[in-house]
C-alpha cells in the first residue's frame, strides 16, 4: 500500500509479494477489505485504545487517540477504502475490525457514567461516535487532520453535553 497505494493493493499483488499462494492469503483475509483494515490496525501501530474505568478520562483518551490515528498518513490513504468496505453490501469489513475498542468503550461509559457526573441513559457509543464522527468530518471539511487542541475541545463540548442536569 505505501508502494503502489490503495487501489493498487490486491490479494493477488499481496500473495505475490510474499512468495505464497493466493488461497494462502485468503485464508487470513477473505476480502480486500480485511486485508485494508489489517493494515490500518497495523499502520496505527498495532495499539489498542487504552481504556480506564473512568467515562471522562475515556472520552479525553479516545479524542487524543484519534487525533493521533488522524495524524498518519496511512490513516488518510486507507480511510476511503474502509468506508467502502463497511458500507458495500453485502458488507465486506465490520465496522468492529477497524474500531475494535468501540464496544469496550460503550461497555465502560455505561458501567461508569454516573459516578463521572455523566448520564448514564445515552447511547454509551454516543461519545466515542461523536469523536470519530467528527474526527472524519474534519479532515474531510479541513483537509487535515484536528490539532491536539482542537481534540482536546472536542473532548470537553462532549463532556459537557453529556453532563447530567
Amino acid at each position: 500500500m505505501t508502494e503502489k497505494g490503495v487501489q493498487a493493493t490486491t490479494l493477488t499483488a499481496v500473495a505475490d509479494l510474499a512468495g505464497v499462494a493466493r488461497a494462502t492469503v485468503y485464508l487470513r483475509w477473505p476480502t480486500r477489505s480485511a486485508l485494508v483494515a489489517a493494515a490500518a490496525r497495523a499502520a496505527f501501530g498495532g495499539q489498542p485504545l487504552p481504556l480506564t474505568d473512568d467515562a471522562e478520562d475515556n472520552i479525553r483518551v479516545a479524542a487524543r487517540f484519534l487525533q493521533h490515528v488522524f495524524e498518519l498518513p496511512t490513516t488518510q490513504a486507507i480511510l476511503p477504502e474502509i468506508i467502502r468496505g463497511v458500507l458495500a453490501s453485502p458488507t465486506e469489513l465490520r465496522f468492529e475490525a477497524v474500531a475494535p475498542r468501540r464496544h469496550e468503550f460503550g461497555r465502560r461509559y455505561a458501567a461508569g457514567a454516573a459516578a463521572a457526573g455523566l448520564d448514564p441513559e445515552v447511547d454509551p457509543h454516543l461519545a466515542f461516535d461523536m469523536l470519530l464522527g467528527t474526527a472524519i468530518a474534519h479532515l474531510l471539511a479541513h483537509g487535515r487532520p484536528m490539532s491536539a487542541g482542537e481534540a482536546e475541545h472536542l473532548a470537553d463540548v462532549i463532556i459537557e453535553g453529556l453532563r447530567e442536569a
